[in-house]
Formats: C-alpha cells, sequence, structure tokens
C-alpha cells in the first residue's frame, strides 16, 4: 500500500516556505508600482536571485539611485555625468573673456 501524505494546513506549509526563505538568505517583499512596471521588478528580482553581473550592475544602479552623487561645480557635473555608458560631453576651453565679473 502507497503512503500518502494529508496535505499540510496552510499554516504550516507557510511556516516551512518561510523557514527554507530563510535558510536560502531570501526574504519576500512587496511593493506597490504602476502596473507597466510589475514586469520589470519581477526581472529584477529574479536577476538578484540568480546573482552574477547583471545582479551586481542591477546593485549598483540602486546604491546610485538611494545616494545619488552630487555635483558642486560645473566641472564636478560633467565628471560625474562622463561616468554614464553612453554620455559624451567635449566642452570648449574657456578663455578670460568668457569669466563673468563677480564684482569683487
Amino acid at each position: 500500500m502507497a503512503h500518502t501524505h494529508k496535505k499540510l494546513p496552510p499554516a504550516k506549509r507557510i511556516a516551512l516556505h518561510r523557514q527554507r526563505a530563510e535558510r536560502l538568505g531570501v526574504r519576500r517583499v512587496e511593493v506597490a508600482v504602476p502596473a507597466a512596471d510589475v514586469c520589470h521588478i519581477r526581472a529584477f528580482a529574479r536577476a538578484l536571485r540568480e546573482g552574477g553581473t547583471l545582479a551586481d550592475r542591477l546593485r549598483i544602479q540602486g546604491e546610485q539611485i538611494e545616494h545619488p552623487a552630487i555635483a558642486s561645480t560645473g566641472a564636478a557635473l560633467v565628471a560625474l555625468l562622463g561616468q554614464r555608458d553612453g554620455f559624451r560631453i567635449e566642452l570648449p576651453p574657456r578663455t578670460i573673456e568668457g569669466l563673468r565679473d563677480t564684482g569683487f
């Protein structure tokens, strides 16, 4: 006679699932996003779970979103923007005639 397993009560299944996730270092989160972005959030979560270079890049970009760099000068802004992929800017050298009179 085959051994049959009784279906576990929902509370027990949830508890086992949470224990397994905790052992794996995984946490469940719930977020509210526009419906059009749900597929993106799921793709990001999948990439983070799987690890690798894509996950590393997403973590770096996430850090940049959480703690954006602040440029205090025009030169710092150009340097900051120059760190972005695909962004190229060339400014002509500034001449003395182009400087503003600050009144000091």
